[in-house]
């Protein structure tokens, strides 16, 4: 088939090493040869840097691909077939505020979690209506691929604004993928054998069916679990070739043994079962935020690229296996709809059915077979009646985030917070939320009217 043209927003993020990798490796494979990136960010040095380097290795490597960069995004925009979003409004630094002002109150502040999630949100979604408003001007046909966070709430806000060929990804499934491998005792990297069908809300779905092969896990999973070490002496970050669990992992087995089922986002489902102790983690003197924790990666990424830039030996990879899961998803799901592909992927998209627990106009994320007409949701089954409420109560704090985001009501702000289990306290959360407001202050001009 003809290459696909694929607007990138966001392009300048060091996210494009999984993205490109995952491009190339797509167009190497047939898929996606032909298809021109055009790259569009708010900072031109970053995003001319990933151009360079793509134009390069593509010259070098002899890939079909091409790549540009343009900075007016209606330009950017126009003719485009897939539109992938992966920006962050406010960068890195809005993030660590998120992570580190709740803290001063002894409460979590995490990039989709609680009070953090939701000024993440109240600062993307204005953008993110305006790029679903944008596209409808441009190219009202191409697919809209969400890779912003917090996943389910972006597509929300993206529906709302009118664009429904619009499909949100997490890489969050990938958790039990790698779980279930290890227990397994076969390499992480070959966790793409493994299918999980979860159902539920970004960052808080529950896995329904397990499957290796076609083997369905379950009914033996008990015994895997018996062979395995739940002492967790792994640790979390990175995931690759490492085959002991770690703590989180160990953690997910426990609750199997409750609930019959695992948690389809293994690492987010913590926020849920183990506040207290995240909270002695993140409170604790010398702790590494995850957004200090990637601004170094990103540092490191982009002088690495500088450096194969400079040495004439530009060469497109990923940095490592999670960051390949980032690309493979994103791209993987362009590749799908361009090639009808019928392949499972987890997707955010209207339920309209497919978790029959929730309503049928929320965000949920499913297993979805991906086709050229788009993603054909898998309805797995119900969730069990134990994990229903912790399922709802993530529905109904993304629900209330948005309206909050696209109405600019303050009031929905702390009913927002409020629902999520980090939060309980009045006292505490309403100065929080005074002061995530006033360092947030630029990036909200919907509340400061």
């Amino acid at each position: 088939m003809p290459g696909v043209r694929i607007c990138i927003v966001g392009g300048g993020s060091a996210y494009m090493t999984s993205m490109f990798a995952s491009l190339a490796n797509y167009a190497r494979k047939g898929g996606l040869a032909g298809s021109h990136v055009v790259l569009n960010d708010v900072n031109e040095a970053n995003v001319k840097l990933m151009c360079d380097w793509g134009q390069a290795a593509a010259r070098r490597e002899k890939l079909p691909l091409t790549f540009s960069y343009e900075m007016n995004q209606d330009k950017a925009l126009a003719g485009a077939d897939f539109v992938l979003s992966c920006f962050r409004t406010g960068g890195l630094k809005a993030r660590y505020l998120d992570e580190t002002i709740p803290e001063k109150y002894g409460e979590l502040g995490i990039e989709t979690v609680g009070v953090g999630g939701v000024f993440m949100a109240l600062r993307c979604i204005p953008e993110v209506v305006a790029l679903a408003e944008a596209i409808q001007r441009n190219c009202p046909n191409a697919w809209l691929i969400n890779y912003t966070n917090p996943a389910n709430m972006v597509c929300d806000a993206t529906v709302r604004a009118g664009h429904t060929k619009t499909l949100g990804l997490c890489d969050g499934v990938w958790g039990v993928k790698w779980l279930a491998a290890k227990l397994l005792k076969i390499p992480t990297a070959r966790a793409h054998e493994v299918e999980a069908y979860v159902s539920g809300v970004n960052h808080h779905t529950w896995c329904l069916q397990l499957y290796h092969r076609g083997r369905d896990l379950y009914p033996i999973l008990d015994g895997l679990i018996d062979d395995a070490d739940l002492s967790g002496p792994a640790g979390y970050e990175p995931i690759d070739g490492n085959p002991q669990l770690n703590v989180v992992e160990a953690d997910a087995c426990r609750l199997f043994r409750y609930y019959g089922i695992l948690p389809g986002s293994v690492y987010y489902a913590r926020y849920y079962y183990n506040l207290r102790k995240l909270q002695d983690i993140h409170l604790a003197p010398g702790f590494e935020h995850r957004s200090t924790w990637l601004e170094n990666l990103g540092a490191e990424k982009r002088q690495g690229i500088r450096d194969q830039i400079a040495g004439g030996a530009a060469s497109i990879s990923a940095h490592d296996e999670e960051d390949a899961a980032h690309g493979d998803q994103a791209i993987g799901a362009i590749h799908s709809i361009a090639n009808d592909v019928r392949n499972l992927e987890t997707v955010n998209v209207v339920n309209n059915g497919a978790a029959p627990n929730l309503p049928d106009d929320a965000i949920v994320e499913v297993g979805a077979t991906m086709t050229g007409h788009g993603p054909v949701p898998y309805a797995a089954g119900a969730l069990p009646f134990s994990v229903q409420g912790m399922v709802r109560c993530a529905y109904e704090f993304g629900k209330l985030t948005v309206d909050a985001a696209m109405s600019g009501d303050r009031k929905l702000v702390l009913q927002a917070a409020m629902a999520h289990p980090a939060h309980r306290d009045l006292d505490v959360i309403e100065k929080v939320i005074a002061d995530l407001f006033e360092a947030h202050r630029q990036w909200l001009p919907q509340f400061f009217k």
